[in-house]
């Protein structure tokens, strides 16, 4: 047992050595000190070999290929009834391998617009382009519209060409994909598009003004104001796209729309309190909700 002056000794050789008074007891006591002594803590949830697989199947899982541990922990509570912590899930992903470097530092960019916050579906969309190869090098364009309030890819268009009209394509696609028509029901919808050449065209102004759609636009190299539809062609890339290799026009189109479905029916979302979209959409129609 240590007398009150030797605490005080102690304490003051904590001090002049500049390190926490519990590690120095540590070191005199011989229990370890330094952050490589400490003994790894027994996880018995984390070691549960059922739970590691069934971690396993969820990640090895087509189109699972890029989920992080907060969408398979979801997964588990919905498709097993499994309520594990996230760190646990965390754990074990990264023993299997499959977790990977968390991004650091990234540029920040001021916003122009404010962001869009709709509280009901078919209030405010946004519109995109991306662009992509077949085997043969044949440059595709594909435009995505998505409703930022239920994150559900409403249009989309793919073509070998990029101009106002297949713009125009992919809008109407969205219009006919949400039973919109008349003027009455589109005067509450807000578009909000980059400054490209095709959404500035006057055909495609024109278009709006006819089906009486507000446009918007973004500030300039300013992504984050139309990030809804950044992200979702981004993960349309990396869940779809870049993971395979077309050779023709209409096997791309197939495989894209099959994925739209997947996206629109399947994919949970974790702005949408990992619902799906078409969850997400019920749950906003529903007389409950209103």
């Amino acid at each position: 047992m240590l007398h009150r002056s030797d605490l005080d000794s102690a304490a003051r050789l904590a001090r002049a050595m500049e390190i926490p008074r519990a590690t120095f007891h540590r070191w005199v006591s011989g229990s370890g000190g330094g952050r490589g002594a400490r003994t790894a803590r027994k996880r018995p949830v984390a070691e549960d070999h059922g739970l590691v697989e069934k971690v396993r199947e969820l990640c090895s899982r087509e189109r699972h290929a890029t989920y992080g541990h907060r969408r398979i922990r979801a997964l588990l509570l919905k498709e097993e009834g499994l309520r594990v912590n996230r760190k646990t899930v965390l754990a074990i992903m990264h023993a299997l391998g499959l977790t990977q470097e968390r991004l650091r530092w990234k540029a920040a960019r001021p916003r122009r617009i404010e962001r869009m916050a709709p509280d009901a579906p078919n209030r405010a969309w946004q519109i995109d382009m991306t662009s992509f190869a077949l085997s043969d090098l044949t440059p595709l364009f594909l435009i995505v519209v998505i409703d930022c309030c239920t994150r559900k890819i409403v249009g989309w268009s793919l073509d070998r060409r990029c101009r106002a009209k297949e713009w125009v394509s992919a809008l109407r696609t969205a219009l006919d994909c949400q039973g919109l028509g008349d003027r009455e029901q589109l005067s509450s919808l807000v578009l909000r598009s980059d400054n490209g050449a095709q959404p500035c065209s006057k055909h495609f102004v024109e278009t709006l003004g006819h089906l009486g759609i507000r446009s918007q636009y973004t500030g300039y190299n300013a992504p984050d104001d139309n990030a809804f539809v950044e992200r979702v062609i981004r993960t349309i890339k990396e869940e779809e796209i870049w993971p395979n290799s077309f050779d023709m026009w209409s096997e791309a189109h197939a495989a894209i729309d099959d994925y739209v479905r997947f996206y629109n029916n399947n994919r949970i979302h974790s702005a949408l309190d990992y619902r799906t979209p078409i969850e997400a959409e019920a749950a906003c129609l529903s007389p409950k909700a209103a």
